[in-house]
């Protein structure tokens, strides 16, 4: 392997690590923001007697924190499939 190449694999797994640590640093600011919003009294996620709009409306905010993580562990996968593919 020449110098160039071990230079680009190392870019990238570096590139790779900065993902997952932005995976791991975005998620619970994104959880204490879901839970504010799920607490609010326009939606009150928590009571029984919501319409179904409002509860499809506190799955999506529910879901929110898991998609952004994955999503960006994802394109850390997408990396790593480049590189050693």
């Amino acid at each position: 392997m020449n110098k160039k190449a071990q230079g680009n694999l190392f870019f990238i797994i570096m590139m790779v690590v900065v993902f997952i640590l932005l995976a791991l640093a975005i998620t619970p600011g994104l959880r204490t923001t879901t839970t504010d919003a799920m607490n609010s009294s326009q939606i009150d996620c928590f009571n029984e007697s919501i319409s179904d709009q409002n509860k499809a409306v506190c799955d999506s905010i529910d879901i929110q924190p898991f998609l952004y993580g994955a999503a960006i562990v994802g394109l850390a996968g997408l990396l790593l499939k480049g590189a050693f593919g």
